[in-house]
């Protein structure tokens, strides 16, 4: 399970530059043409929270965290990601090459960037003891004329709702008028996975013209409906995963029905993509794989 942006942490994998130079120093300023050994070394928060920059960069660390992981491991069974994260799982798939996906998240970063710049949206995180109801409630307020979108569905007891920022301020002063126990506002420039971005997708429709897929080497369960990746209908899942819902907590219920695995693990800065598993499924070994050290622990 690879995580996506929002992950991002000061210095995060600086211990890889040595171990993939080629990928992480090389390949990296080749395609994308700026240093990511430059942007570790700086360690600027400000910095790696502006999107084009954090997102490749949390790809291009998760999929090397990734390389080492399938080293001690071996190939897993099953892969997701959470947004970003779904390329880092198509890429380490061999479903789409290292290079090609830094390109794509490149033009996807950029444009998702461009359409919330001065959109007057936001998110936040809603924490539920009754998703059922709480999600029906958000779907209610378009009845008074407040349109609420849910951008991911992350585990059994949290979405992630977009939106005017107005609209989501008035929520946030009730959490009770959506059946909420609490309401979290996320530092973010806008309303991504919603309609607000869907001008980006024009963007990244025309940069996948050009990119190769193929049959992977494991299979990779995606955002947009939690089914296994196909070759047919793999540039529209990705395309319409844009502005559409991230729905996460589906992946995980499908993956745990149809395939079983017996341990879950994070791959990636954080350890987010755990924690929800935790809260959706129960009696399932977890692990967590954001460093060196802590693969050898497992």
């Amino acid at each position: 399970m690879f995580p996506g942006q929002g992950s991002q942490q000061i210095g995060m994998g600086k211990e890889l530059l040595s171990l993939y130079p080629d990928l992480l120093i090389d390949k990296f300023e080749n395609t994308l043409g700026w240093s990511l050994e430059e942007i570790i070394s700086k360690g600027d928060e400000e910095l790696i929270k502006k999107t084009n920059i954090a997102q490749p960069y949390i790809f291009a660390i998760s999929y090397c965290y990734g390389l080492e992981a399938i080293k001690k491991l071996g190939l897993p069974k099953v892969g997701i990601g959470h947004s970003l994260g779904e390329y880092t799982a198509l890429s380490l798939a061999n479903i789409l090459s290292y290079q090609d996906a830094l390109k794509i998240i490149s033009v996807r970063g950029n444009a998702m960037q461009e359409a919330v710049e001065n959109s007057n949206t936001t998110m936040a995180a809603v924490l539920t003891a009754d998703l059922n109801n709480t999600i029906k409630s958000i779907k209610d307020l378009a009845t008074q004329g407040i349109e609420i979108n849910i951008s991911n569905y992350n585990d059994s007891s949290q979405i992630v709702i977009s939106g005017m920022i107005q609209d989501l301020d008035y929520i946030k002063s009730d959490p009770k008028s959506i059946q909420a126990k609490r309401i979290i506002p996320l530092e973010v420039a806008g309303a991504f996975h919603s309609p607000t971005v869907s001008s980006a997708k024009k963007k990244v429709s025309e940069v996948l013209e050009s990119i190769e897929f193929k049959n992977g080497d494991f299979t990779v369960y995606m955002n947009i409906d939690a089914k296994p990746m196909i070759i047919e209908t793999v540039k529209n899942r990705l395309i319409n995963q844009i502005d559409n819902s991230v729905l996460f907590y589906d992946q995980i219920l499908n993956i745990e029905k149809i395939e079983s695995p017996d341990y879950w693990y994070h791959i990636g800065p954080g350890n987010v993509t755990v924690g929800m598993v935790k809260k959706s499924i129960s009696s399932k070994g977890l692990g967590v794989i954001n460093s060196i050290s802590s693969l050898e622990k497992i």
